[in-house]
C-alpha cells in the first residue's frame, strides 16, 4: 500500500575496497543513465548483499542489458541461497523485499488524491454474476473520501457507473489506489448494515500519516482505562505524529495498551525503537532491544549494531502488550513482538500469523543522472535481546481470529476489512482483544452483533507491496 513508502536518511554508501564488478570495471556498451544505475545496484549488492557470497559466484551471469527497473529482481531470483529475501505468492511466484525506485525528493509532501487505500483482497459480491468488489483498508483524515462520508470496511461495487471483473479490476484498483484517475463515481456498499450510497470524487490534498487512530476506552466493570493505537506503518517522517499519540495515552490515563498492527507492513527501526521506549518508559532506556546481525564480509556496516531503548520523555510503563496482528504485519510489527518477549514483557497476539520476516535493508537514497533513487537490499537479520531471531515463518497468535478460539468472534475471512477503526461493536479484531484485555468473554449475544448482512468471500489477490525493517543512514 501508499502507507508503506518509507523516508529515509540519505547517504552515499562508501567501500573500503572494490571488488570486481562486471559492469563496473568491464562495461561492454557505453555508459547511460540505465549502466550507471545498474552499477550501483551491482556496488551494494557486492559489498552488503546478506547473501554476497552467491552474488560474486553469479554476477557474471547476470543480465545487464536489462532496464534498471527489471535488473535487481531478474538479478535476485536467480540466486538460490537468499530464500528470507521474499515471500512465495499463492501462483507459486515470488515477491522479493529487497527493493530499488524512484521516489520524489519532497518528504512528507501533501498528496494529491481520493485518500483511499483498498486491501489487496478483492471480494465476489454475486453468487451468479463474475462481479466483485474492492474492500476500503483506510480513508485519510481531510481527504475527498473522508469529506464524502466513505469510511473504513465500505465495499466500492461499481466504479463510473460499471461493475468491476475480471478484465477491469487492475485497472480500476490502480485509479483509486494510486489516485491515477481524475475523478470517481463510486457505489459504496456498507457492510455493517447492508446500506448502498453513491459518491462522486474529485481530488484534494491530504496526509496519509500511519497513526490511523487513536483513543482512551473506558468500560463498566472492568477498572482500568485501555488506550488503543492503530498504527499502519513504521515511518521516521511521523515520528512527532505517532509520539504525540502516545504522549496523550499516556496523559488520559491509559494503563492497559491494545496496539493494532494488523495492517503495518514493517519500515524504520528507529521508529520502532521509540514506539516501544514509549510503552515501556525511561526504566528500560539504554536496553538492547533490537539487534541487527550482516554478512561478516560486509564492508560498509559492522557486522552486529545494538538498537537500545530510549527516554522519550512517554512513560505508558506497561508490564503487558495486547497486539491485533495479520498476515499484514511484518518485520517492524514483529521486533515489537519479540523485542518485547525478548525483555520478558507478556505480549497476547490477537488475529492471524504474522508474514514472518526476521531479515531488513540499510537503506540509501542518491540522484543518478537525472533519476532520484531508493534503494533496499537485504543486509541484516534480527534477532531481540535474547538472541532469538527465529521468526521467519511468522509469529502465531494466542486467539486466532480465523477459526473458532476461547474469547468467541471469528471470521474465516480475517483480516478483510469490516468497519471503521475504533468500532467497538463490530470490528472483530478490538472486540476480541478487549476480551482479552478485561477477561469478559464475549457472549453468544455480542457475537451475533458481529454477523455482518452481506457475505461477503475473497475471490482475488492483488500481490501487495513487500515491506521491510529498515534501517536509515
Amino acid at each position: 500500500m501508499k502507507k508503506l513508502l518509507f523516508a529515509i536518511i540519505a547517504m552515499l554508501a562508501v567501500a573500503c575496497t572494490s571488488p570486481y564488478i562486471p559492469s563496473i570495471d568491464n562495461p561492454s556498451y557505453p555508459t547511460d543513465e540505465d549502466v550507471d544505475i545498474i552499477a550501483y545496484i551491482d556496488k551494494r549488492l557486492a559489498e552488503e548483499y546478506y547473501w554476497l557470497d552467491e552474488v560474486e559466484e553469479k554476477s557474471s551471469s547476470f543480465n545487464r542489458r536489462l532496464a534498471w527497473e527489471e535488473y535487481l529482481d531478474n538479478s535476485l531470483l536467480r540466486l538460490t541461497t537468499n530464500a528470507d529475501d521474499g515471500h512465495t505468492n499463492k501462483d507459486g511466484s515470488r515477491t522479493l523485499y529487497s527493493y530499488i525506485r524512484e521516489i520524489n525528493k519532497d518528504t512528507r509532501a501533501e498528496v494529491s488524491g481520493f485518500g483511499i487505500a483498498l486491501h489487496y483482497t478483492i471480494v465476489k459480491i454475486s453468487k451468479d454474476v463474475e462481479y466483485y468488489g474492492f474492500v476500503i483498508e483506510d480513508v485519510y483524515d481531510n481527504s475527498p473520501a473522508e469529506e464524502a462520508g466513505i469510511k473504513r470496511g465500505d465495499v466500492i461495487v461499481q466504479v463510473d457507473k460499471e461493475y468491476i471483473t475480471r478484465n477491469n479490476y487492475l485497472a480500476r484498483f490502480n485509479a483509486i489506489e494510486n489516485n491515477s484517475a481524475t475523478s470517481l463515481k463510486l457505489s459504496i456498499l456498507r457492510q455493517v448494515d447492508s446500506k448502498e450510497f453513491e459518491v462522486t470524487l474529485s481530488k484534494g490534498s491530504y496526509k496519509e500519516s500511519p497513526v490511523a487512530y487513536y483513543d482512551v476506552l473506558d468500560f463498566e466493570n472492568y477498572d482500568r482505562k485501555i488506550g488503543y493505537l492503530v498504527y499502519t506503518g513504521f515511518e521516521s517522517e511521523y515520528d512527532e505524529e505517532l509520539l504525540a499519540a502516545l504522549s496523550d495515552l499516556a496523559t488520559r490515563g491509559a494503563q492497559d495498551i491494545i496496539l493494532d498492527l494488523r495492517t503495518n507492513g514493517g519500515g524504520s527501526v528507529i521508529s520502532a525503537i521509540k514506539l516501544a521506549s514509549s510503552l515501556l518508559g525511561p526504566t528500560y532506556a539504554n536496553t538492547p532491544f533490537c539487534i541487527v546481525e550482516r554478512n561478516p564480509r560486509n564492508i560498509s556496516s559492522d557486522k552486529v549494531e545494538e538498537f537500545r531503548l530510549e527516554d522519550t520523555g512517554i512513560s505508558l510503563a506497561i508490564n503487558h502488550l495486547t497486539i491485533i496482528a495479520s498476515g499484514y504485519s511484518a518485520s517492524a510489527s514483529e521486533i515489537i513482538i519479540e523485542g518485547m518477549r525478548g525483555l520478558d514483557i507478556p505480549v497476547t497476539i490477537i488475529g492471524s500469523t504474522t508474514e514472518g520476516k526476521n531479515c531488513g535493508m540499510d537503506v540509501t537514497r542518491r540522484t543518478i543522472g537525472t533519476t532520484y533513487l531508493e534503494y533496499a537490499p537485504i543486509t541484516f537479520m534480527c534477532f531481540n535481546a535474547k538472541g532469538f531471531g527465529g521468526w521467519g515463518e511468522g509469529i502465531t497468535p494466542d486467539i486466532d481470529l480465523t477459526t473458532e478460539n476461547e474469547i468467541g468472534p471469528s471470521d474465516e475471512n480475517y483480516p478483510i476489512p469490516r468497519t471503521e477503526w475504533g468500532d467497538i461493536t463490530h470490528d472483530i479484531g478490538l472486540v476480541a482483544a478487549i476480551a482479552s484485555v478485561t477477561g469478559k468473554k464475549v457472549s453468544t449475544a455480542d457475537t451475533r452483533s458481529l454477523a455482518y448482512e452481506c457475505e461477503l468471500k475473497p475471490s482475488i489477490a492483488i500481490e501487495r507491496p513487500a515491506a521491510g525493517t529498515l534501517v536509515y543512514r
